[in-house]
C-alpha cells in the first residue's frame, strides 16, 4: 500500500487550484467578515493567540461508512474499540447551533470519519449552519450517494466547499482501492454536481477532487490531474497516512517520509473541537482514538472549549514537545508530518 516514488515535494506540485488564492476569492465574494475569520484562524493555527471559542467545529454524525477503502480504517476489522450505535440527535446538533449563532464560530464540517451523504439529515443541517452564522461550512464525501436531488439540496444548502475522494484514474486501480465503489458512476456523479452547480448559477460550493497517493494509483497521478483539472476547482494529491488501528502497520515502508515526533507543533487544539455522535468530544481528529476532553450531552462547546483538559493540552502543546503527550505520540501527523 505504500509508495516510494513520489516525495512529498513533488505531491505538493501535483496540486492545482482554479483560483489563484482560495481565501482571496472567498473573501471577495463573501466580505470583510469572512477576511475576519481567516485572520483568526491564521492566529488560532499560529498559536498566537487563545480564543475563548473554537474556530473550527467537526461534527461525526455516525461511525459509518459504505465503503471499504484499503487505506481506511472502516476497511479494518479492529475499528470495533472506536464504533458506536446511532447518530447525534438532531436536538442536540440544533443546541450546539444556537450555542454557536451568539458566539464567533465560523467554520464547521459534517461528516468526520464517515460518510456524510449516510446521513438524511445532511442539508437541513448545513442550512441550519448558515443560518446560525457559521461563514465556511465542509463536507468530505466519496460521491457514491451524490444524486442530483441531493447535490440540488446542497447547493441550495449554502455549503461552501466539498472535498471528494477519488483514487484512481482507471476503474480498475479506483475500484481496487474504493472497495464497493463504481468508477463510471462516481465519475459520473461528481461530473453532474459541477454541472448542476453552474446551471444553477452558484459559485459554490468550491468542488476540491482528492487522490490518496498509494502505491496502487502511483503510476497514474498525471491522468487523474490531467482529466480533473478542467472540471475541478482545485485537484489535489494527498499523502497517506496511516491510522493508529490499520492492519498495514509497517510504518517505515511509507512514502511519508522520516518520522518528525519532537519536532512538529499542532495547533488542532487551538482552532477545532471534534464532536462525535456518540456525544464524546475530542480535541482533534487523531485524538478521537485517546482520552475525550467531554461530552456535549452533559456540558457546553464553552465549557469545553475553556475547560482545564484543554487548557492544559494546549499549554503542553506550546511549552513541550508532542512527544511528552501520550495521545499525541500515536499521532499521524506528528509521525509523518502534514502535507
Amino acid at each position: 500500500m505504500s509508495s516510494q516514488t513520489i516525495t512529498t515535494d513533488k505531491l505538493k506540485a501535483y496540486n492545482y487550484s482554479r483560483y489563484e488564492n482560495v481565501d482571496d476569492y472567498l473573501c471577495n465574494l463573501k466580505g470583510e467578515k469572512f477576511l475576519e475569520y481567516r485572520k483568526r484562524w491564521k492566529a488560532a493555527s499560529s498559536m498566537e493567540k487563545e480564543f475563548d471559542f473554537p474556530v473550527f467545529l467537526v461534527f461525526e454524525t455516525m461511525f459509518k461508512c459504505n465503503l471499504k477503502c484499503i487505506m481506511c480504517y472502516h476497511s479494518n476489522s479492529n475499528k470495533s474499540a472506536y464504533d458506536y450505535d446511532g447518530r447525534l440527535p438532531t436536538e442536540a446538533f440544533e443546541r450546539i447551533m444556537k450555542e454557536c449563532s451568539g458566539r464567533y464560530s465560523p467554520s464547521l464540517t459534517i461528516g468526520g470519519t464517515s460518510e456524510p451523504l449516510l446521513d438524511v439529515r445532511l442539508p437541513d443541517m448545513l442550512a441550519l449552519a448558515r443560518d446560525s452564522g457559521f461563514m465556511d461550512t465542509m463536507i468530505n464525501t466519496n460521491a457514491t450517494l451524490l444524486s442530483e436531488s441531493i447535490s440540488r439540496k446542497l447547493i441550495k444548502s449554502g455549503l461552501t466547499r466539498i472535498r471528494i475522494g477519488f483514487d484512481g484514474a482507471t476503474a480498475e486501480t479506483y475500484e481496487k482501492i474504493r472497495i464497493g465503489a463504481s468508477f463510471h458512476r462516481v465519475k459520473d456523479n461528481i461530473l453532474n454536481f459541477i454541472k448542476i452547480r453552474n446551471k444553477m448559477g452558484s459559485r459554490f460550493p468550491i468542488v476540491r477532487v482528492s487522490c490518496v497517493h498509494l502505491s496502487e494509483n502511483d503510476k497514474e497521478i498525471q491522468d487523474f490531474i490531467t482529466f480533473w483539472k478542467p472540471h475541478a476547482d482545485y485537484v489535489s494529491i494527498q499523502r497517506y497516512k496511516p491510522h493508529e488501528f490499520t492492519e498495514d502497520r509497517e510504518r517505515d515502508k511509507m512514502g511519508a517520509g522520516k518520522r518528525v515526533i519532537g519536532n512538529v507543533k499542532c495547533s488542532q487544539p487551538f482552532e477545532r473541537l471534534y464532536i462525535r455522535g456518540n456525544g464524546d468530544v475530542h480535541a482533534c481528529c487523531s485524538m478521537v482514538y485517546g482520552p475525550r476532553v467531554g461530552s456535549i450531552f452533559n456540558s457546553s462547546v464553552s465549557d469545553i472549549w475553556n475547560s482545564e483538559k484543554m487548557k492544559q493540552l494546549r499549554w503542553q502543546l506550546k511549552n513541550g514537545t508532542l512527544d511528552k503527550i501520550p495521545t499525541c505520540k500515536a499521532c499521524m501527523i506528528q509521525t509523518y508530518g502534514a502535507v
